[in-house]
């Protein structure tokens, strides 16, 4: 078969891409350093380190205060949002911040939870991070079912048949990773959604292991909900929740009075972590801008979160996506 009509990427320029990470410059017993451990994350770029430190000190203010340096936070607030909006292809008000993945899959499985009771089921799989776990295992003290989906281990993938086999009218929930974190294996996320929303079931995807490795569109896998680290992608050790503005709405968190009930600030307690919300769009804005030296794509061609012609919001390099169902 002919192969002279595909039109290759251009290579990644290493050498310009290790000058934006000051920890490659180290060394270790004489050596260049070399960061080998992938469970702990990814070293950071200079425009991360410089977002973090020119909060503190330019704009360390707390929220929706009348004054100019808390004006400047809840504007870093929510241009983070905008850009993790931009990465996993959703709206803005269905991002959710807070410390890593864990805690933010055991917010929200407590709520969830509320809703469960005897007979009510949840599917996890073999395969999974236990962070994607035990936060549902939790939620056997209130009489729920756990079942788990088998893994092939001459392969080490997820056995769809027995998955499909395990859901049923009392499933509520499937929960499963996008990719192992030990195996690396990548799951067909959309079909286990397929199956769970077939049951009337919910979908949460684990999907921090893969979001360093391949484009996420929570619109087309059509997830309920999807979680994240943003230091596994080049950024500072934060979570990321997508949620359904419907669920996110519908279900009720564990927050104190004070918080206010508006999605998606009702699944954020307390005071977040502004200077490292900062740094996530500045790793976002890395991704971004190291695609467009890789890609074929004009710059001016590119559409942000599948609205086409939409502007670039934060005169951001945007992420091309397909059009959402019912968008013209």
């Amino acid at each position: 078969m002919a192969h002279s009509s595909i039109e290759l990427a251009p290579q990644l320029d290493l050498a310009r891409a290790r000058a934006q990470f000051p920890a490659l410059s180290q060394y270790v017993n004489g050596q260049p350093a070399t960061f080998l451990d992938g469970p702990g994350g990814t070293q950071v770029p200079q425009r991360v380190i410089d977002a973090i430190s020119d909060y503190l000190r330019s704009n360390n203010a707390n929220t929706c205060g009348a004054y100019q340096t808390s004006s400047n936070t809840d504007q870093v607030i929510a241009g983070a949002r905008s850009a993790m909006a931009d990465l996993l292809g959703c709206d803005s008000d269905e991002i959710v911040f807070g410390p890593n993945m864990t805690t933010l899959t055991f917010a929200m499985s407590r709520a969830i939870g509320r809703e469960l009771g005897p007979g009510d089921e949840i599917l996890l799989t073999h395969l999974d991070h236990d962070a994607n776990v035990s936060p549902w295992r939790a939620l056997e003290e209130r009489g729920v079912k756990i079942q788990l989906a088998d893994v092939r281990e001459e392969d080490c993938t997820l056995n769809m048949d027995d998955l499909a086999a395990k859901i049923n009218s009392r499933t509520r929930l499937v929960a499963a990773g996008y990719a192992s974190n030990a195996v690396g294996t990548i799951n067909d996320v959309k079909t286990i959604v397929g199956l769970a929303h077939d049951a009337g079931a919910l979908a949460y995807i684990d999907a921090v292991h893969y979001a360093p490795h391949g484009p996420i569109d929570v619109w087309e896998i059509k997830c309920d909900f999807l979680v994240c680290s943003t230091y596994k992608f080049f950024g500072p050790h934060m979570g990321v929740l997508y949620g359904k503005r419907e669920h996110l709405a519908r279900f009720t968190p564990y927050k104190v009075r004070a918080n206010t009930d508006a999605v998606p600030q009702r699944w954020e307690w307390g005071t977040l972590n502004h200077e490292c919300i900062a740094g996530i769009t500045a790793c976002v804005e890395y991704l971004a801008e190291l695609g467009l030296h890789t890609s074929h794509v004009a710059p001016d061609a590119l559409v942000l979160g599948g609205r086409a012609g939409a502007p670039c919001r934060n005169s951001r390099p945007a992420f091309v996506r397909n059009q959402r169902p019912g968008e013209n």
